[in-house]
């Protein structure tokens, strides 16, 4: 297979609080992203909030010239705890130093679309860049408040890409015909009263095919809690069953098992759509908005709960 992985030459430099993009190339199917994050900072006696140097990305999407998103993540946790779980907990993420001046971190974040993130080339999706116009990553920055309150400066930071492709050619034109496209959607819902019978709910993405759904459950004061949620399920509107019901704490501790967790992180669950519908996914194609719910039991009259699909479109 003709493929292509080297970073490209221009990287995505931080500027603090705002908006900015990179182009993406467009030579081939881009089946994988990986996102280095590097930060330049000098620190005196600070103490460094959750989740650390992932939390400077406030944003990030992939976006098309004709108005389209093929990957959304609302804030770098996010994107985070996901790879969290593709990778069984060996994801990079660098400490801050509560006093240094001028030092370095890294974070490697990683964009994968298809089922085997452990294969950069997995052709059985991607977003096929050659066919596009433009195609740009864009990154929505925080500032150094978002990882410590105070006595922290960000000298500099920026982000290198580098996209695993399969280049256009014969390999690219026998993957296409097959190939599904990312469909990837991120919410946040406010949990703003106790809630039962999983009676706070949210659509999940009608007409996609729905593989995976990653939860994050932030406490009012932005630390993850596993105070908030008691329950999560899947219901099926028209039709008023309930084909998935689970524990909150249930839901966690499988996922520890399947997926190899070195530890059990608190606030953060998956839930694998592929195992509710005894396939490989949750085929929501065909069903009409508002039929399909996620629901939450809610203990607590505050936090957020993040909400991330990985969903797809057939081509």
């Amino acid at each position: 297979m003709t493929t292509k992985r080297v970073p490209q030459v221009t990287t995505l430099a931080f500027a603090a609080s705002a908006t900015r993009s990179l182009a993406l190339e467009k030579t081939g199917l881009i089946t994988h992203l990986d996102l280095l994050l590097k930060l330049n900072y000098t620190s005196t006696d600070i103490t460094e909030l959750e989740d650390g140097i992932v939390r400077i990305i406030k944003g990030m999407a992939i976006r098309d010239g004709q108005g389209h998103t093929w990957d959304a993540i609302g804030d770098g946790r996010q994107l985070y705890w996901k790879n969290y779980f593709q990778y069984q907990g060996q994801v990079r993420k660098d400490a801050i130093a509560d006093s240094q001046t001028a030092q370095d971190v890294y974070a490697l974040l990683q964009i994968h679309f298809g089922p085997n993130p452990l294969n950069p080339f997995d052709p059985v999706s991607g977003i096929p860049a050659v066919e596009l116009g433009q195609l740009a990553l864009e990154v929505t920055w925080g500032a150094a408040t978002d990882i410590s309150a105070a006595n922290l400066v960000i000298n500099s930071g920026s982000i290198t890409v580098t996209p695993a492709i399969i280049l256009a050619g014969e390999q690219y034109d026998a993957v296409r015909p097959s190939l599904l496209l990312p469909n990837n959607r991120w919410e946040k819902v406010d949990v703003a009263a106790v809630i039962g019978e999983i009676g706070l709910r949210r659509e999940l993405p009608a007409g996609a095919i729905l593989r995976k759904t990653n939860l994050l459950v932030l406490a009012v004061a932005g630390t993850r809690s596993n105070a908030d949620v008691s329950e999560v399920g899947y219901i099926k509107a028209l039709e008023n069953t309930v084909p998935f019901r689970e524990g909150w704490e249930t839901l966690r501790g499988r996922a520890q098992a399947k997926y190899g967790l070195p530890s059990l992180p608190t606030g953060v669950a998956q839930i694998d759509w592929g195992e509710v519908a005894g396939d490989v996914a949750l085929d929501l194609r065909g069903r009409l908005p508002g039929l399909d719910l996620i629901g939450f039991t809610t203990l607590l009259a505050t936090g957020d709960i993040w909400i991330l699909h990985t969903a797809y479109s057939a081509s």
